[in-house]
C-alpha cells in the first residue's frame, strides 16, 4: 500500500494518494489493536477498503484501472476472518461494485481522465498495483494463520489439562487397587484381633479416599453444566432434571449464544464412570471455544467427531483405550425456527394438536471404529406455546429395553402448561415407571423460546 501511495504521488494523484494513506493507518491501527475488539474492525476495513477501491476505480476509468485488483484482499478477509455466510456477503458486495464500475466504463460516465495504461507510466502504475495487493493479500493470510494457530494452541493446552487430571485419578485407583491387593495377602497370614481391626480401618480410609475423589469429580463436572439461572437468560419457560446414577455422570447438556443463533446440547458419554466424566468436560470445553457455528449442527457433530478421533486420541498412547461412545441430540434456534439433528440422541417436540418425537439417526460419534452416517438436518418451524424436550436413554431404558410410548403421552400435557407443571408430570413418571430401578444417567431439559 506504501508503494501504491508513492506511485499516486509521482503521477501527482496527491487527492488518491491522501485517501490510499487513511487506509494505510488504518490498517496499523488494527494490528495495534487488542484482539478482543479486532471483529469489528475487520468489518470496517472491509467495508473500507472496498469503497475506496471503487471510487479508485471511478476516477481511473472504472473496470478498466489497474486498482479494482485491490477488491481482492477484502474477498479474501471476508471468507478467513468471518463465517461463510458473511464471506458469501461481502463477495456479492464487491460483485455488484464491480458490474457499477463496469456500467461506468461502457457508458463513460466517470468525469475523469484515465492513466494512459500503453506508456511507461501505465506499465509502471500497473506493476506496482500487482506488487500492492500481492503484500495485501500475503498479510491477511498471515494474520489469518496467526490467529488460527493461536485457537489450537488453547485448545491443546486444555485438552493437556484434562488428560492430566485423568492419569492422576488412574494412577490412585491402581494405587488403591495395589493396596488391597497387599490387604488380602495380609488377610491369608494374621489373624489377630488387632490386624482385623487395622485393616476394617484401612479399608474405611481407602472408601473415604475414594468418595472424595468422586465428589470431587462431580464438582468439577457441576462447574461446567450451565444452571438454572443460567437457563433462564435462554428460555421463557424451562425444566432440567438431572439424576446421575451414581455419584458423577456420563450426561451433560449445554446451552450458548452464537451471534444470532442459540445452540442447545443434551448429551451421553458412554464408558467408565470417571472417564466418561471427563470426556463431558471436554465436550463442553470444546463448545465453549467455538467462535462461529457451522452453517448446520450435522456440521458441527461431524467437526466433534473429527476433534475426539484425531485431537484428542492421539494424546493417548494405546488407541484400545478410547473407545467412547458419545450419544447427543443438537438444536439451532434463530427466531422461531428450530434445526435439529441427532446422533443416537433423543428429542421431542410438543405443539397444540400433536406430540412428533424428533428424528435420530442410531450412530454414536467418538468411536473411531464406528462408520459415521449421514446425519440429516430437520427444519422446524415454532410457535410461542411448542415445547422441546431433549433427553438421555436413561428415561426411557425400563427393564432393559428403551420404551417411548408413555413417555410420549406424558409429555402431550405440556402445552400450554407452566415449568412447575412439567416437572411435576417428570417426577411422576420417573417416580412410577424407573424408581429404584433406574438403569442409567437421567438428563431431561424441557423448555421453550423466549
Amino acid at each position: 500500500m506504501i508503494i501504491f501511495i508513492g506511485v499516486h504521488l509521482f503521477f501527482d494523484l496527491k487527492s488518491e494518494a491522501i485517501v490510499l494513506t487513511s487506509l494505510s493507518l488504518i490498517q496499523v491501527a488494527i494490528v495495534l489493536f487488542p484482539p478482543k475488539r479486532r471483529k469489528w474492525i475487520l468489518h470496517v476495513q472491509v467495508l473500507l477498503l472496498s469503497t475506496i477501491v471503487t471510487v479508485l476505480c471511478f476516477m481511473e476509468g472504472g473496470i478498466i484501472s489497474p486498482v479494482v485488483f485491490f477488491f481482492i484482499p477484502p474477498m479474501s478477509m471476508g471468507f478467513l476472518f468471518f463465517n461463510i455466510k458473511t464471506g458469501t456477503i461481502y463477495s456479492f458486495m464487491i460483485l455488484c461494485l464491480a458490474i457499477g464500475l463496469t456500467v461506468s466504463s461502457i457508458y463513460n460516465l466517470s468525469p475523469f481522465t484515465p492513466l494512459d495504461m500503453e506508456s511507461s507510466q501505465g506499465y509502471l502504475f500497473f506493476t506496482l498495483v500487482f506488487i500492492g495487493v500481492s503484500l495485501d493479500v500475503a498479510w491477511t493470510l498471515l494474520e489469518y494463520e496467526r490467529a488460527r494457530n493461536k485457537a489450537d494452541q488453547e485448545i491443546q493446552a486444555y485438552n493437556d489439562e484434562i488428560l492430566q487430571q485423568e492419569e492422576e485419578l488412574r494412577q490412585q485407583q491402581e494405587e488403591l487397587i495395589s493396596t488391597r491387593e497387599h490387604e488380602l495377602v495380609l488377610e491369608r497370614t494374621k489373624t489377630t484381633a488387632l490386624e482385623e481391626e487395622q485393616r476394617r480401618v484401612k479399608a474405611e480410609n481407602d472408601l473415604f479416599v475414594i468418595q472424595e475423589a468422586l465428589k470431587y469429580t462431580s464438582e468439577i463436572q457441576q462447574i461446567t453444566l450451565p444452571g438454572n439461572e443460567t437457563l433462564k437468560d435462554f428460555f421463557n419457560e424451562h425444566t432440567l432434571i438431572y439424576k446421575p446414577k451414581e455419584s458423577i455422570s456420563g450426561d451433560f447438556y449445554y446451552v450458548n449464544d452464537y451471534n444470532k443463533t442459540t445452540l442447545v446440547v443434551v448429551g451421553d458419554c458412554k464408558g467408565h464412570a470417571i472417564s466418561a466424566t471427563l470426556l463431558t468436560m471436554v465436550i463442553s470445553g470444546y463448545f465453549d471455544s467455538l467462535q462461529e457455528l457451522p452453517f448446520y449442527p450435522s456440521l458441527l457433530i461431524y467437526n466433534l467427531h473429527d476433534y475426539l478421533i484425531n485431537k484428542f486420541n492421539h494424546k493417548i498412547d494405546d488407541k484400545e483405550q478410547f473407545k467412547h461412545e458419545v450419544n447427543l441430540s443438537i438444536a439451532y434456534f434463530q427466531g422461531s425456527n428450530m434445526i435439529y439433528t441427532s446422533a443416537n440422541g433423543r428429542g421431542i417436540l410438543v405443539q397444540d394438536d400433536h406430540v412428533n418425537e424428533l428424528p435420530y439417526t442410531n450412530t454414536p460419534i467418538g468411536d473411531r471404529f464406528n462408520l459415521i452416517k449421514n446425519f440429516k438436518d430437520v427444519e422446524y418451524a415454532l410457535s410461542p406455546d411448542d415445547v422441546i424436550v431433549m433427553f438421555t436413554d436413561g428415561l426411557t431404558k425400563i427393564s432393559g429395553s428403551e420404551k417411548t410410548e408413555d413417555l410420549l403421552k406424558m409429555t402431550q400435557n405440556f402445552y400450554g402448561k407452566y415449568e412447575k407443571d412439567w416437572t411435576e408430570n417428570i417426577e411422576e413418571y420417573i417416580s412410577e415407571k424407573i424408581a429404584d430401578d433406574q438403569e442409567d444417567d437421567i438428563t431431561v431439559l424441557a423448555f421453550n423460546l423466549n
